[in-house]
């Protein structure tokens, strides 16, 4: 984790003038740049990542140093209705959402960043960041710039992330047990008396329309399609679909992204959905078909793509959050906490949002929306110094609900 020591902050403030920012419409080519040069773990973190399929909706903030070496790429979206002027980072929720930044920048960096007229009239007045780790270089930064220039950090805990251990080739204790071999083995010798089973992997050049297909007629007969309004899915989602689409699109992401797919005669069942950054894995999403529940097909798809990540170097797996029992009991261990953040300008704002966004488990946009909403109510006659505050920002009654859950 970054350690960030506050009583040399301004000691280690990068000197005026010496960061330059600048707004460019759409997601930045510098976003490519520092992506190649970032850490295996966030290498994902390209052009293509941010467009969730509306890339006209973006823009990016650049952060140069004076000899124009870039430090930062933020692209960012609108939060909530245009005329709250709130930005918050682009990108897909899962595995979280973060930006690559030079590997040298430090916290005298970002405060000079979050203190450039560019940058201030950019991000608005409040910017969020999340779901992030918390120990995200970026998250680290932010906040401790944002604090060191007067900014107020509102924290939602989203969960704990688990990490598995692989063991490497030849390693006397296999993963999984022999006994969970044993067990998806006669699962799948179950499955066969239906029809011949396929398991295939899906990665690179081999990303196709029909993949797609088959991937949403499997999330389409699961719970999610069957128990939920499927905002969560991610196939049956068309916002979530076009950004896997665009994704698979830039060759380096269409090759970290896999699918492993199950089909029993012709019917697609079961998928799991990786991401694989070097050695590290990150487990996206997995889906079956609920007809085939009684049959595991959940645990066959995980192993076979986890042999095939084995092969291919993977050591280590970061499951995300939930469902902490079963991933323990595969051996998965508690990683770093995931949290939503909120870097507010106004302290009356922040106030008013901080019980609702820190309380809140559900959706952050609508969080924002119910905050202001109390503290307009609470604030009495509209002559009051706390309304006027409130309508001079722009955050009124009616763009408080007109923010749109996410």
């Amino acid at each position: 984790m970054l350690e960030i020591n506050h009583k040399t902050m301004l000691a280690n403030a990068a000197p005026l003038g010496a960061i330059d920012c600048a707004v460019v419409p759409g997601v930045a080519s510098a976003v490519d740049r520092l992506a190649a040069q970032a850490p295996a773990s966030h290498a994902f973190l390209r052009a293509a990542w941010f467009c969730r399929g509306e890339p006209e909706a973006i823009s990016t903030l650049v952060a140069r140093r004076g000899d124009g070496s870039e430090i930062l790429a933020l692209p960012m979206r609108q939060l909530g209705p245009a005329g709250l002027k709130a930005r918050a980072l682009a990108g897909s929720y899962w595995p979280f959402r973060s930006a690559a930044i030079d590997q040298t920048a430090g916290v005298g960096d970002m405060r000079a960043v979050l203190d450039h007229p560019a940058a201030r009239a950019a991000i608005g007045p409040m910017l969020r960041l999340g779901p992030i780790y918390q120990d995200d270089r970026l998250a680290q930064l932010l906040v401790a710039a944002a604090e060191a220039t007067g900014w107020h950090v509102l924290t939602r805990d989203m969960g704990q992330s688990f990490m598995q251990d692989l063991p490497g080739p030849g390693a006397p204790d296999p993963w999984p047990s022999k006994s969970r071999r044993k067990k998806i083995r006669r699962m799948i010798a179950r499955l066969e008396e239906l029809g011949p089973l396929t398991l295939r992997i899906v990665r690179g050049d081999a990303w196709s329309r029909r993949v797609f297909h088959d991937l949403a007629r499997i999330e389409e007969n699961s719970w999610v399609g069957k128990r939920t309004d499927r905002s969560g899915a991610k196939f049956l989602n068309p916002h979530m679909l076009a950004h896997w689409q665009r994704a698979v699109v830039d060759p380096e992401l269409a090759e970290m992204l896999a699918a492993t797919l199950l089909y029993v005669g012709d019917k697609p069942v079961a998928f799991s959905l990786d991401l694989t950054c070097g050695s590290l894995q990150y487990g996206i999403a997995s889906s079956y078909d609920d007809a085939f529940a009684a049959f595991s097909p959940g645990q066959i798809v995980t192993l076979h793509g986890i042999d095939d990540s084995l092969a291919r170097g993977v050591r280590q797996i970061d499951w995300g959050a939930g469902d902490s029992g079963y991933k323990q009991e595969l051996g998965a261990r508690p990683g770093s906490r995931i949290h939503d953040l909120l870097l507010v300008r106004s302290a009356t704002i922040a106030a008013a949002l901080r019980p609702r966004w820190e309380e809140s488990a559900g959706s952050g946009t609508l969080a924002i929306a119910t905050g202001l909403a109390d503290a307009i109510k609470a604030s009495g006659l509209p002559s009051s110094a706390t309304i006027k505050r409130l309508l001079m920002s722009g955050l009124t009654l009616s763009a408080a609900a007109a923010l749109m859950v996410e």
